[in-house]
Formats: structure tokens, sequence, C-alpha cells
């Protein structure tokens, strides 16, 4: 959503914005990616079915590529067997979340073979293409053309095309977007850098989450290893070790069904496919048989617990109130820590306190006095669940350090009592509220701080009203109740 708030922007406005009449911001770092969706929305598509269509689209061009790999004859039946292998994978939620993980996908699979059959010029172009799309797509690729220079018989001629085709392009646009956004890297780049690390590298939660796609890939790859000697090294560092340490070392905020680590089981699949042909049929049965049961024990859980998020997270009350903030006369600005749903909908001056999307919060965290100096007529909070919506004995003035239990307390704090006043508002499906067995306003919620002497204070509390908000007295009783729980 907060793609295609740019995507939007771009198309209407001809500006890259977080919110319409807003200052450039690269909050959408995947350029290719935003610039595709606008034009999509400029000619008339609307920007769920155009992601939809391209994501299918990318997923069945993945198949064909990974056959091209291999050197497998490529037929439907094959192709559709890839895609659906592919589809077991809790990245297969991202895209259909809209984001561009089947995209990328097949960008890194076409580099990997441009580079494999060493067409060195199309290998730069798909790589440029692929850092449009993610910028953290250099960490794929510098490794993969730094081979394809080092083992090429006519260095001087690869280098140049290297140069002509990726280096010079990329680092045309590199300049452009510093001039366009006045920032050195993308907002989400400093955000996501700004993380407590172990031993000054790894951020330990990142690594945790990278685990279970490090140990599927050792499974299926292990008896090919053993068995068959697995050799291009150059693609273990290029499609698993490079990238990895790069992961590790960021806070992976949004990281929807795991799609940070989509590539992990892409370079298992790779790497099966760069053998395929010199690999016994009794070698690739074991494989696939490990594989399977890897799948099994380390995939098919997680899996099912993204598509029971998936299907927790299917809720229009978000959506709802924000068209109908949309419809009211006069537009007002919010604070809202769900910078998708919310922004989108309502097109209301909208600041993004994590800093994903507002420049000043990527460079400091933000402070209970910005939400004083903002005035905004809204404040949206959505505070991990044991942490209270009510500011709470033991609780510091404020908070530095950026983690999200730091951000809403430091946003409660700065929602006055005096000037703002709390309703709450469910989150999440009424599937996902009667599994927990919660009321409204319970559980998992958001905070709504209404600003008291707002002209547009009547026209948002009706809006909550309509769609289930809980509003004072009992937004209060409710809050007290849960921190009594939750300290209990």
């Amino acid at each position: 959503m907060i793609l295609f708030a740019y995507s939007r922007n771009l198309a209407v406005h001809g500006a890259i914005t977080f919110f319409a009449g807003g200052p450039h911001a690269e909050g959408a770092t995947d350029f290719a990616w935003m610039v595709l969706i606008a034009g999509a929305i400029r000619i008339g598509f609307d920007p769920y079915w155009f992601s939809a269509v391209v994501n299918v689209a990318s997923l069945l061009g993945l198949a064909v590529v990974l056959l091209r790999i291999a050197r497998v004859r490529i037929s439907t039946l094959r192709v559709l067997a890839i895609a659906g292998l592919a589809a077991l994978f809790p990245q297969i939620l991202a895209a259909a979340a809209g984001f561009a993980v089947l995209p990328d996908a097949l960008l890194l699979a076409t580099v990997t073979l441009m580079v494999i059959e060493r067409r060195v010029a199309w290998a730069s172009l798909a790589s440029l293409v692929f850092c449009l799309f993610r910028p953290d797509g250099v960490v794929f690729v510098l490794p993969l053309l730094a081979f394809a220079g080092v083992s090429a018989k006519d260095r001087r001629a690869v280098g140049g095309r290297v140069t002509a085709f990726f280096l010079v392009p990329g680092t045309a646009y590199f300049a452009w977007r510093v001039h366009y956004f006045g920032e050195l890297f993308p907002l989400p780049f400093l955000v996501k850098s700004d993380a407590h690390r172990a031993l000054g590298f790894v951020v330990v939660h990142s690594m945790q989450q990278s685990f279970k796609y490090l140990l599927f890939d050792t499974a299926v790859l292990m008896p090919g290893v053993l068995l068959r000697g697995f050799r291009p090294r150059y693609l273990f560092v290029s499609l698993i070790a490079a990238p990895t340490a790069f992961y590790w070392m960021m806070r992976l905020d949004q990281n929807i069904g795991d799609r940070f680590f989509f590539y992990l089981p892409l370079a298992a699949a790779i790497l099966l496919a760069v053998h395929w042909e010199q690999t016994t049929p009794p070698v690739c049965r074991t494989a696939l048989r490990i594989g399977f049961v890897a799948w099994l024990l380390l995939i098919a859980m997680p899996f099912y617990r993204e598509l029971r998020t998936f299907r927790d997270m299917q809720f229009n009350e978000s959506k709802d109130i924000a068209q109908e903030l949309s419809a009211m006369q006069e537009h007002g600005s919010m604070i809202t820590t769900e910078a998708g749903f919310l922004p989108y909908y309502s097109g209301w001056t909208a600041y993004d306190p994590w800093g994903l999307n507002t420049p000043e919060f990527a460079h400091r965290f933000v402070q209970p006095e910005d939400v004083g100096r903002l005035h905004a007529d809204v404040i949206v909070v959505h505070p991990d669940r044991p942490e209270s919506c009510l500011i709470q004995p033991g609780w510091q003035a404020q908070y530095a350090g950026r983690t999200w239990q730091n951000l809403s307390r430091n946003l409660v704090i700065g929602a006055d009592a005096s000037q703002y006043e709390l309703w709450l508002v469910s989150y999440g499906s009424e599937f996902y509220r009667r599994r927990k067995s919660w009321r409204y306003g319970e559980g998992d919620r958001e905070c709504w701080f209404l600003l008291r002497d707002s002209p547009r204070y009547s026209g948002i509390a009706d809006a909550l009203s309509r769609h289930h908000g809980v509003g004072p007295p009992e937004s209060t009783r409710l809050e007290q109740n849960h921190a009594l729980h939750a300290a209990q």
C-alpha cells in the first residue's frame, strides 16, 4: 500500500511523494516497480490486479528460466510443476500482498543465466533492471558480474560491457536520485540499518529468521555437494553468502512472508538446475526426497502460520474508515504507524513516525515533543499487544533507541490527554478477533487519538463509531483492564 501511494502520486501529480503535495521522499525503494505500477495507474489499471498479473507472469517466467539453466526441454507441464513448487513457499503471500517478490526472483535468475552463458552485455542490463527493482540487488549482482570479468578470456572487453551497460547508467541513476531526494541512501535503508547488533555486526532477529531457509538449502544441496561435488563456488557466494551477510546486518521491517529471504530457496533451485545435466537420476531423486522432507520440517509449518496470519489481516475497517476520511469536505493531517491503508485511502497529509516515509524521523527517532509540534488531527498507533495506549507507572518521559515499543510509548506520551481523546479500533479480521475471543477494542487493536479541538473531530469520531470504534469512557476502561492483565 505504501508503494501504491508513491505510484499514484507519481502517476497523478508527477512527483515521488508519500502524500499528495508532500516533499520528495524515497520510501518506495523498488523504483522500477513503483514506475511500472504508476504507468498502470496512469492508463486506468487497478494496481492490485496489475501487481497480481505481473507476479503470476513472473512466476511462469521464473520456471522457464530455471528450465533453461538446467538445459531441460521447456514444456507446459514442466513450467506449471516448477511454478507450483515455487508457490509452496511463504514468499508467495508477499507476492499476493503486492510486493515484487516474483519479478525480483525472475530478474535474479535471469542475471544468473546470462552470466552462466557468458552473455555479459545482457547480464549487465538485467543486473541494472534488477537493482532498479531492488536497490539491495547490488549485493547479488556485483559478485556475479565480478566473476564474469575474472573468468573471461578477454577481461577488457567484459569490463567495457559491464561499465557501459551497468556501471555508467547505474551511477547516473544514483546521482539523479541523490539530487531528486536530497538523500544519499533511501529512507528504509537508514531505518533498517539503525539497529542493535550483536558483536557489532549481526541483527539477531534477522539472523534467526534466515535459519530455516539456510537449513533447507543445506538439506537440498548436501547430496549434490557430497556425491557430485557441486562446484560453482561463485554461485554459493553470489546467491547465498554475500546476501545473507548483508541481510543479517539489517533490521528487516515489513518482512511479509519472509520476503527478504526469497533468494535462499531460489538459490537452491538455481544450483540444482546448474548441475541437472551432470547429476544421475538416483542423486536427483535423493535430492528431491530430502528436499521434500526438509520442506515439511522447516517450511510447511511457517507457511501455515503465514497463511493464518494472511487470513487474520484481511480486514476492511481501516480501509473503510480511511475512505470516510477521504470523503470529508476538508482533509486534515495524521501521524500513523500504519503507513499503508490510512494514508493511501484517506489522501490526508500523513507523517510516518517510524521514518520509512518521513525523512525527519528516518534520521532521528521520533520523540513525544514531535507529536505536540505536528499537532495532527489524529494519531494512530498500533502497539505491540502487551503495550498500553495509556501512560503507565514506571514509563520514562521519553525513549531513545529505534524499537516498536519505544515508538508506541513516545507517541502515547506525546498524545497529551488534555488535547487528545482515546478511541480503540480492533485490528485484523472478524475471524482473527473471534479466534482470540476478543470483543471490539480488546487484544490486538489500534489506538486512535483524536484532537479534541480539531474542526474535523466530529467527522473522525462518526467514522470510527460506524466501524466498531470504541470511544470514551469505555476505551479508557478497556485499556486499564488491558494494562492490568499485561502486568499480571
